[in-house]
């Protein structure tokens, strides 16, 4: 039997889009006085983007990653992208040129956040690097994944800490209409986005290991066809209070299953 869906978060300003706009708009203009403020690194003080990037790295040098489209689900300063592409394509197309052209696209439905993500990007661009990265406002519960014109699929969908905002939302809101809550409507278009057999890796503050198994694996979306199941974890230092361990954010990977 599946674990039981986790108890719902209280709704926070963190989960609304104000907040974040707000936010961005400071962080922009930040940016636009002193070029080195480039903005928040969400977690940075867990070193999860590292942990992330090396985590790929090492899927990459066993031959199970495969990641040639890869996309940021609120992607922020667009930090994690520059990250990524620095580790997975340092030699730019190397000697993949004759495969799939890569692509890496941040996505984020604040426009203060997609300007201060280009704009950062502008400042640090290496024309040496062939292998360029995209931003564009995106609403990762009101689009759809044909939008993004990826028609086969992303190899590779990041998350580093949108899943906790959207749950900081009226989580409910959906079920009160007899609709999926937004945690449900997420994993559906985390699904939608990804090709069979691509990863995705989110990184949550809110939500334990557990509980985000919880979330993503579900029996429903198995019997329809396409699932997501547990392929990997990041391994943080832990604490332990009370009696009870922990650590203060996790970091799972799973990869999109589909019916023979």
């Amino acid at each position: 039997m599946p674990p039981p869906k986790p108890a719902h978060l209280e709704p926070s300003e963190l989960g609304t889009k104000e907040y974040w706009d707000k936010l961005y708009a400071t962080e922009l203009a930040n940016h636009a006085s002193n070029p080195e403020d480039t903005g928040t690194v969400w977690f940075d003080d867990s070193d999860a983007e590292a942990k992330m990037v090396q985590f790929l790295a090492e899927l990459d040098d066993e031959g199970s990653l495969q990641a040639r489209t890869i996309l940021d689900l609120g992607c922020g300063n667009g930090s994690l992208l520059r990250a990524v592409r620095e580790e997975l394509f340092a030699e730019g197309l190397g000697e993949k040129e004759d495969t799939e052209t890569p692509r890496l696209l941040g996505v984020d439905y604040s426009e203060a956040s997609i300007s201060l993500a280009q704009s950062v990007n502008d400042d640090n661009e290496d024309e040496e690097n062939e292998v360029p990265i995209t931003f564009r406002v995106w609403d990762m519960l009101q689009g759809s994944a044909d939008d993004l014109d990826c028609p086969n699929g992303w190899d590779l969908v990041l998350d580093k800490g949108t899943f906790d905002a959207i749950s900081l939302g009226n989580s409910q809101e959906g079920q009160e209409h007899n609709g999926p809550s937004v945690e449900v409507q997420y994993r559906a278009q985390v699904l939608n986005l990804l090709r069979p057999g691509g990863k995705f890796l989110i990184t949550s503050c809110n939500w334990t290991e557990t509980e985000l198994c919880a979330w993503m694996e579900d029996e429903e979306e198995r019997a329809r066809g396409a699932w997501l199941v547990k392929a990997g974890r990041v391994a943080y230092p832990s604490f332990q209070f009370g009696g009870v361990q922990g650590q203060t954010v996790c970091t799972v990977c799973f990869e999109k299953k589909v019916a023979a």
